[in-house]
């Protein structure tokens, strides 16, 4: 069980990333040289400075020697390195986690807000644990012990769902998400069954989008609107072929915004789509 302490560690890594970012200024240091230093992308340096990563020991060690701080300034920065990074509740998962699927839990960690398109599968914070195993052991071939670790680790993350200010949820599956087997079809009917609770769920929502909507103005592409209190901005994460894409520029997100409400006003209301799931868990 994941405790309310292991929620947060957001505002941490944002402290951090913004003195590093700080300290780098001073010593008149690029993002590039930066990479350079750790032997990583340059985006890597951007998502440490945005929060958006958990800096790892090593990292921040050699980032504080290219910048020359001295050894007496360094303790506090590295304590706090520490902390956060024992306080994210995915630490003990890290070997399976990729820098995107990080941020993501981060984005998740933090948000006030998600809605989600997904016009292929159903989406991880929704999954069974059986349709999580079919998935997991059909689009990869990891050894038994790493295929246990990653359900574990996608049941882990459900509970940002049930979480002391947990955030608003809203889900628009395509119906062919629906449709589209995924193991046998007790699997399916358990499926359909934890969409039908959810969908009756205070916080969330599930929408379906029939086919005979027509195409969505989304089609094809699943995608992820993340939303923050204050006055932090809202993100987008695309699902593309090969990798996932993060953006924050407004206009950007504006379009995904409006996709998402293109996509609820062709979609069953709440009420319709509670129904279907319920019918399809009947096996109706």
């Amino acid at each position: 069980m994941v405790t309310q302490s292991e929620w947060g560690g957001v505002a941490r890594r944002r402290d951090t990333g913004a003195i590093l970012r700080r300290l780098r200024g001073e010593s008149g240091r690029t993002e590039r040289e930066a990479a350079e230093q750790l032997d990583c992308p340059v985006s890597r340096v951007q998502r440490i400075e945005d929060g958006l990563a958990s800096a790892r020991m090593a990292e921040v060690r050699l980032l504080l020697d290219l910048y020359e701080v001295p050894v007496g300034e360094r303790a506090g920065l590295l304590a706090d390195v520490q902390q956060a990074r024992a306080r994210s509740w995915w630490y003990p998962y890290s070997d399976v986690i990729d820098e995107s699927f990080e941020t993501q839990l981060i984005l998740e960690d933090e948000a006030t807000a998600l809605r989600t398109y997904q016009p292929n599968l159903v989406p991880g914070l929704l999954q069974t644990q059986r349709y999580a195993w079919e998935l997991i052991t059909t689009a990869s071939d990891l050894p038994l012990e790493s295929v246990r670790q990653h359900a574990s680790l996608r049941a882990l993350r459900q509970q940002v769902l049930s979480r002391n200010g947990a955030p608003r949820f809203s889900v628009i599956l395509d119906e062919a998400v629906l449709r589209r087997p995924v193991g046998d079809k007790f699997v399916m009917r358990e499926q359909y069954a934890r969409l039908a609770s959810a969908a009756r769920a205070p916080g969330l929502s599930v929408q379906v989008l029939p086919f005979r909507a027509g195409p969505p103005h989304a089609l094809g592409a699943g995608f992820h609107i993340y939303e923050f209190g204050g006055d932090d901005p809202r993100m987008a994460e695309l699902e593309l072929l090969d990798r996932v894409q993060f953006l924050v520029g407004p206009q950007e997100v504006a379009r995904y915004v409006n996709a998402f409400e293109h996509a609820s006003r062709q979609a069953l209301d709440a009420r319709g789509s509670r129904a279907l799931l319920e019918d399809l868990a009947a096996g109706s």
